[in-house]
């Protein structure tokens, strides 16, 4: 059991840290270290966030946030039925920044299907149920609804000064997958058919300031093999695309856009079998009785099921980037007798498994330059309620002088200006837009 509660926790370790590499890309582990100072790279990675927080002002400040929130108000104010089955949906998309973020794409259209009459949801039936012009009525303060074939469009007010409808919403390009050969245990309240595309166009004053496309590819069976959404606010694009070659290979990437500039981007993909058999054969549970009574232990052959694994994590100008071989990297620790090596022995021959076997380095994006590499380490706590000590691994930093940092204390005691920055920005969205989100507080 000890060993795979390890074994997971590297592999979550290392894979939110490891970085494809290009193949045209010299290797991030060949360049050079830059040639500041320790203290001049931990100021520049901290101006680097604070960099980051003033562009998500930027955002905040956008045309279409306003609009999308003025749209939210007039639903409020008036009858909200007849438009919720087209605005959940829409504003669920907006929203979208993360792979669950896709699922409650799929999970709204479905509550909205569920509000028209038809039992089981039909998605083609929903669309073309809605379908039509939503023209807000500044006397009735109520959307009017009138006739409108293969599209739905919202006319209304996009600001709340304005005395005209200035805002237009189309939405169009719905389509869907038919599902062949549904798999085993397909809902029984939805008919064998997936969303495969639709497009969201906002404008206000004629220009388009606001979009959302949405594109899924499925197998046979429905299981999805590609989902890309791709939403625009102003100047900011965002894009994040699953794909899945079932079930072998798989890859998700998020990249937030300034215009051409890359501001936040993160990867991760992975190569292995996780079949249901593949699974069966690498999880295993075993029942053990003593004095005490009966329990059970699950042993998780997690580099079995994933055998490869890379990722990247861009910040403006940072890149992380890193490789691990996690089949040799498991293989090592399962080598381990946990039974003989006490528990800092065990943490201790993890560590040197994972140096072996995985590389990190922070780099500058734009001078191809090292700032600091990465190594795994004992960390050591006292329990005072058993009396003993616990030992696991942990990351830290080493700069070019050798000085060394934990992940832990560097972002809860080296990013101050940051947390400074971030929580301004907290309080012009409190105060801008009526929120009660709450700062952003280092940990410890």
């Amino acid at each position: 059991m000890k060993k795979s509660l390890f074994l997971i926790s590297v592999f979550v370790l290392v894979i939110v840290s490891a970085c494809k590499k290009d193949k045209d890309d010299p290797s991030p582990f060949d360049v050079k270290f830059t040639d500041e100072t320790t203290e001049e790279s931990k100021a520049n990675v901290e101006q680097n966030a604070i960099d980051f927080v003033d562009k998500m002002d930027v955002l905040s400040s956008a045309t279409a946030i306003e609009v999308l929130m003025n749209l939210n108000n007039l639903q409020s104010e008036g009858e909200q039925i007849a438009i919720n089955p087209v605005t959940g949906p829409l504003f669920t998309m907006s929203s979208v920044n993360d792979k669950a973020g896709v699922s409650r794409v799929f999970e709204s259209l479905k509550s909205a299907g569920e509000m028209l009459e038809g039992d089981p949801v039909n998605f083609s039936n929903m669309f073309d149920s809605i379908a039509g012009k939503y023209t807000y009525d500044f006397e009735s303060a109520e959307f009017i609804k009138s006739e409108l074939a293969d599209r739905v469009v919202f006319e209304f007010p996009g600001k709340e000064t304005d005395l005209t409808n200035t805002a237009v919403i189309t939405i169009d390009n719905f389509t869907v997958s038919e599902v062949t050969d549904p798999f085993e245990n397909w809902p029984e309240d939805l008919d064998p058919e997936l969303p495969a595309s639709v497009d969201i166009d906002l404008q206000y004053n004629g220009t388009s300031v606001a979009g959302v496309s949405f594109d899924a590819d499925y197998q046979n069976d429905g299981l999805p093999t590609l989902v890309k959404v791709e939403l625009y606010l102003d100047d900011f694009t965002f894009t994040t695309t699953a794909q899945h070659d079932p079930y072998n290979s798989a890859s998700w990437t998020n990249t937030l856009k300034y215009q051409d500039d890359i501001l936040l981007e993160t990867y991760i993909a992975a190569n292995g079998n996780w079949s249901e058999e593949s699974i069966d054969e690498n999880v295993t549970e075993t029942t053990y009785t003593d004095d005490w009574g009966t329990w059970t232990e699950t042993d998780v052959h997690i580099e079995e099921i994933i055998k490869n694994a890379n990722a990247h994590v861009i910040l403006m100008n940072l890149k992380v980037a890193g490789m691990v071989n996690l089949k040799t990297l498991g293989d090592a620790i399962w080598d381990l007798d946990e039974d003989v090596l006490t528990d800092e022995a065990f943490a201790q021959a993890t560590v040197d498994a994972i140096n072996a076997n995985a590389k990190l380095v922070v780099i500058y994006m734009d001078s191809n330059e090292k700032i600091a590499t990465a190594e795994a380490y004992v960390e050591s706590e006292y329990d005072s309620y058993y009396q003993e000590t616990n030992y696991y691994p942990a990351m830290r930093f080493v700069y070019a002088d050798g000085s060394k940092v934990d992940v832990e204390t560097y972002v809860n005691s080296e990013l101050d200006n940051f947390y400074d920055s971030l929580n301004e920005f907290i309080d012009k969205l409190n105060a801008e837009y009526g929120l009660e989100l709450e700062y952003v507080q280092p940990q410890g």
